[in-house]
């Protein structure tokens, strides 16, 4: 039993962790050398999707009573254009007329409407000067306030008009999860100690279903703004998590630890992730929880307290990662610029400068009180330079063209505390003392509270998910009665300002300082029961679901110069799965289920007292899951 209760503690409830620290555990395959021992093992995880899905989006734009005014007027407006375009022609009176208009007062512009329809108070207000003042000459009075706003109405009641749509589909499909190994992960770890277990080198190689040895040979013809200098390995058999050399020194109060490379190091990161994708999507990870700390390519540092030190349960780290976020931009002749190599990359004469090379930092601290709590905080260092090649240019390339930059953002701080009160003196659900025979019922408790260091509030216009004013993650997870029954979840939400053109279909895309507020909340969970806890104990029953609410409000304008009121948006994501999960050789297994997943979507507000415009989208995915993970 115990046997069985490591491995899924360990292995299926922290899936995706470092290979190193993780596999190191399981003492397979050791090779004893005179130097010191390398141990080495593989992995395999994929998922097979089968099912079929629907989707029905439909988007209407129905008049207010001033729209049925416009529509009625629609001829009016028509006659008003016609007179001020022919008076732009050659032989027309447009000089005259303007100089008439700035005789009484007024300016009289020559306008030509742009297709987005961006500038399109002006040209109605052109319109209307130029009908009212050649009226005013003719002996007539024309009302120009009303006349333009029949000119200007008329084209937005065609614009939203031509959005209306009402369709609906429904097809079957087949797919491989998860999604972030591209459906199907081979991986080969290896580690090596020498026999003082102070130095050491961990080192992972990961194969995707549908790489080729170098991605660029598949996908050569990738925009080079959408590639990404970090995730791009993802496309082929490559370094995975761990790829670093490391070693640890003592003195009397802590052991300290340099490492240099790619790593992942997960001292403080949150414990409660997901049950190796055995799950309804939209799962929250322990890294929603507290980021682990991660670097490319680059340097990491820790201290912590001994056993025996005054400073016990005391815990700080630090890294900068020189690959992984900023890299060189070099000017050309024509002034324009080109993004070439990553810091990595460089020879030493293009060394990056000192202040872009710490922006890259990453910087945590905790303190540890086994069995009762740990308390945490870090800050996570980044940026939305075209420079950072933790992301693809143009992911916030609009955001730089409006004029926002390396100083706007600086990354984020986290804070952490997690309750070990039902650890049975444990210091997380990974601590190898963590022993259920003596704690049959262990429980963790975790929470974690991430605020981003925007500098320029506008920005947050551009990423509601990445700028959001404040996010927080609760998580629990445990067992009962030895691993009888195995459960987490979490509960979060977040905050933030949003132009909302991600969340309704690029119908509304406010103008930076008039973004919505915007609320995300959502929770998830999944238990398993042993079928046969007095026998083999190897057969599981697991029910998972979740709930994802998105709810914004707005009043203002938009960028193409419309704007809107009393703009209400909702979304409801809603998924559930119930699988059988057979276990074989302590940490492997196979399971197959049946799953849906389930989305409503609504919006309805009023564009410039005209329309009143709206969309309904609905889908749903019903399939079945066959999935395999193993470890040797």
């Amino acid at each position: 039993m115990k046997r069985i209760i490591a491995a899924a503690s360990a292995l299926a409830l922290t899936a995706g962790l470092a290979f190193a620290e993780t596999h190191e555990t399981l003492k397979a395959h050791t090779l004893q050398t005179s130097v010191g021992d390398i141990s080495f093992g593989a992995w395999g995880r994929s998922t097979f999707n089968v099912g079929r899905q629907n989707t029905s989006t439909k988007i209407t734009a129905d008049l207010t009573a001033t729209g049925n005014a416009v529509v009625a007027n629609a001829a009016v407006a028509t006659g008003a254009e016609t007179l001020y375009a022919n008076a732009l022609k050659e032989g027309g009176n447009f000089a005259t007329v303007s100089a008439a208009a700035a005789a009484a007062g007024y300016t009289l512009e020559e306008v030509s409407l742009k297709e987005d329809l961006s500038n399109l108070e002006d040209y109605a207000t052109a319109v209307a000067t130029y009908n009212a003042v050649n009226a005013m000459m003719n002996g007539q009075t024309v009302d120009g306030e009303t006349l333009g706003n029949l000119v200007a109405g008329n084209y937005i009641i065609k614009a939203l008009k031509a959005q209306e749509k009402d369709e609906s589909n429904s097809r079957g499909y087949m797919g491989l999860e998860p999604d972030w190994s591209y459906g199907n992960r081979v991986g080969f770890w290896i580690i090596g100690r020498t026999p003082d277990q102070h130095f050491g080198f961990d080192f992972n190689l990961d194969a995707d279903a549908r790489a080729l040895f170098v991605h660029k040979l598949w996908d050569s013809d990738e925009d080079t703004d959408d590639v990404n200098y970090n995730e791009d390995g993802k496309y082929a058999v490559a370094i995975g998590d761990q790829a670093k050399i490391w070693g640890l020194f003592d003195n009397s109060l802590f052991q300290t630890k340099v490492a240099f490379g790619r790593m992942r190091e997960q001292e403080l990161r949150g414990t409660i992730g997901d049950f190796g994708q055995r799950e309804s999507s939209d799962v929250k990870s322990e890294d929603d929880i507290f980021q682990e700390i991660w670097t490319a390519t680059g340097l990491f540092l820790s201290a912590k307290a001994n056993e025996d030190s005054p400073l016990k349960g005391f815990y700080v780290n630090g890294a900068i990662d020189l690959a992984g976020t900023l890299g060189i931009t070099t000017t050309n002749a024509d002034g324009t610029t080109t993004r070439s190599e990553s810091a990595a990359d460089t020879d030493s004469d293009k060394a990056i400068s000192f202040y872009e090379g710490m922006r890259s930092a990453q910087a945590g601290v905790g303190y540890t009180l086994p069995g009762l709590f740990q308390i945490k905080a870090q800050y996570w260092g980044d940026s939305i330079s075209e420079n950072n090649y933790r992301y693809a240019v143009s992911t916030y390339k609009s955001a730089r063209e409006a004029g926002f930059g390396l100083n706007d953002y600086y990354g984020r701080m986290e804070f952490g505390i997690d309750w070990l009160g039902g650890m049975g003196g444990a210091t997380s659900f990974l601590d190898p003392s963590l022993d259920l025979e003596k704690t049959p019922n262990a429980h963790l408790i975790e929470l974690g509270f991430k605020v981003p260091i925007v500098t320029d509030n506008d920005l947050r216009d551009y990423d509601p998910e990445k700028f959001y004013n404040w996010y927080s993650c609760l998580g629990t997870m445990g067992v009962i009665q030895k691993g009888f029954i195995m459960y987490k979840g979490h509960v979060w939400g977040g905050q933030g300002v949003s132009n909302l053109s991600q969340y309704s279909y690029n119908l509304v895309d406010m103008n930076a300082g008039d973004g919505a507020d915007i609320l995300m909340a959502g929770f998830d969970f999944l238990t398993e029961v042993c079928v046969n806890p007095f026998g083999k104990q190897d057969l599981f029953v697991g029910l998972s679901g979740n709930y994802n609410i998105t709810s914004a409000s707005a009043d203002g304008s938009m960028k193409s110069g419309l704007s809107v009121e009393d703009l209400k948006l909702t979304q409801h994501k809603f998924a559930a799965e119930l699988y059988v999960k057979k276990t074989f050789a302590a940490n492997n297994f196979m399971f197959a289920g049946i799953a849906g997943n389930f989305s409503i979507q609504k919006m309805e507000g009023t564009v410039n007292g005209i329309v009143d415009l709206s969309y309904d989208g609905k889908a749903n995915r019903f399939y079945m899951p066959i999935g395999v993970e193993m470890f040797f």
